[in-house]
């Protein structure tokens, strides 16, 4: 289906056009919104273009997650069965039964080639390694180009499940790279989670095989790798600003006729208020139309919705949302590390920068309580990138220091892995024929 989204003006709000560094570069104010946690009717305030939509940028992560948090719940974990059969004193064939981790590259591969190693395990020789379609790898799932590019997008499960196999092949057989390891190690064992010195892998033959074509023995063993909570997948995806992680949960999902049906039952919103096409905010033309710009488009005042169900939705389990966004100041691998002063420790965000759109959301805590803020801005081109994020800066500091000026919240830096202590490869042995 071809999408093309509609001219608009954009609009000069708050003032006027804002700053730049030269003459002719220029800022815009498309809208400004925000709303007071302990508003009595949930008011929310803001310019007059509050209810117009404008591109959302990777913001739009902040509304995948919601839809991810809702339908799969944040302790949700992503189940990869390994389906193993000795065939000689050291060698074992591998069926790997995918399902669909949207985080699975070379860090959950390392975690794997570790656990495989591991005593009572022991496997170290593969001689077929079979997957099936719900097993998707990008070795450079939480790495560039992943993080910020284009996230590979197959019209054919013969496309997808070759990539796959390349990658299996290129990537997940050959030899470990010992620094990168290393690097991983010493995060996992700051979670808990334990990975041996020097693990190896190797694989004689892969190959795809349909699920529906696989069937286990008496003999088979079958072991299951659980990825992390989906809160924590949500964080990584939301520190580093994934587009991979954000467009594979997308899909997932069940894409854009299945969002437009979420998005309608949880906040009462229709394609007038908000549209999207990625779970990511990355241009969608590369899939749709490569002659059209396609990015999702939100109202102010849909953002702000946003955040208060994912907040409310969060807290029923117990949860914060510090706990699936970044924390300015604090969370160091993320893109609000840098933001100081009122914004250090007080402010729990997400920005979002593509083409001539620049954005942010979240929530500030202040003297006068907590508040959801959402700016939505345009530029007329990249190189102004720099102005915009400062005024977005300047208006949102406006509003803390408005209500008191900022109050930090009770935060310790999170270290989001695609595993964690509990991913460790499980017997799950279940009767030849069951559904085990």
């Amino acid at each position: 289906m071809v999408y093309s989204l509609k001219k608009k003006m954009l609009y000069v709000t708050l003032g006027s056009l804002l700053a730049a560094s030269s003459a002719s570069a220029k800022v815009y104010v498309n809208s400004l919104c925000h709303m007071k946690a302990n508003s009595e009717g949930r008011i929310i305030e803001g310019d007059k273009n509050k209810g117009e939509k404008f591109p959302l940028a990777s913001i739009s992560k902040v509304v995948t997650a919601l839809w991810a948090v809702e339908k799969l719940g944040p302790d949700y974990r992503y189940a990869t069965k390994l389906h193993v059969n000795k065939v000689g004193n050291d060698s074992y064939d591998v069926h790997i039964e995918g399902s669909r981790d949207p985080i699975f590259g070379r860090n959950a591969s390392y975690f794997l080639i570790s656990e495989l190693n591991r005593a009572g395990v022991d496997i170290k020789k593969i001689e077929n390694l079979t997957f099936d379609e719900n097993f998707l790898l990008d070795w450079l799932a939480e790495e560039k180009p992943r993080i910020g590019g284009d996230t590979p997008y197959y019209d054919t499960i013969e496309k997808q499940t070759e990539a796959v196999r390349r990658s299996l092949l290129a990537d997940f057989a050959t030899p470990i790279r010992k620094e990168m390891y290393a690097a991983l190690k010493a995060k996992a064992d700051r979670i808990g989670a334990k990975m041996e010195s020097n693990p190896t892998i190797s694989v004689h033959r892969v190959e795809f095989k349909a699920k529906r074509d696989f069937a286990k023995t008496p003999e088979t063993t079958t072991l299951v790798y659980r990825s992390a909570p989906m809160r924590t997948i949500l964080k990584r995806m939301n520190n580093q600003s994934n587009n991979y992680i954000a467009d594979t949960l997308y899909w997932n999902l069940g894409g854009t006729s299945e969002f437009n049906r979420f998005i309608k039952s949880a906040l009462s919103v229709g394609t007038d208020e908000i549209e999207f096409h990625l779970g990511s905010g990355n241009n969608a033309n590369y899939i749709y139309n490569p002659n059209t710009d396609i990015y999702n488009e939100a109202t102010c005042e849909t953002m702000i919705k946003v955040l208060y169900r994912l907040d409310k939705t969060l807290e029923k389990s117990g949860y914060e949302l510090n706990e699936i966004m970044a924390v300015a100041g604090v969370d160091q691998s993320s893109t609000v590390a840098g933001y100081g002063g009122n914004f250090s420790g007080s402010t729990v965000a997400k920005t979002g920068s593509v083409n001539k759109a620049k954005t942010l959301t979240g929530t500030v805590s202040t003297k006068n309580g907590v508040i959801y803020f959402a700016v939505l801005m345009h530029t007329d081109n990249r190189t102004e990138w720099g102005a915009a994020s400062a005024t977005i800066k300047e208006k949102v500091n406006d509003l803390i220091v408005s209500n008191g000026g900022p109050k930090k919240i009770k935060y310790e830096e999170l270290l989001p892995l695609p595993f964690d202590a509990d991913s460790k490869l499980t017997n799950a042995t279940a009767a030849v024929g069951s559904k085990g």
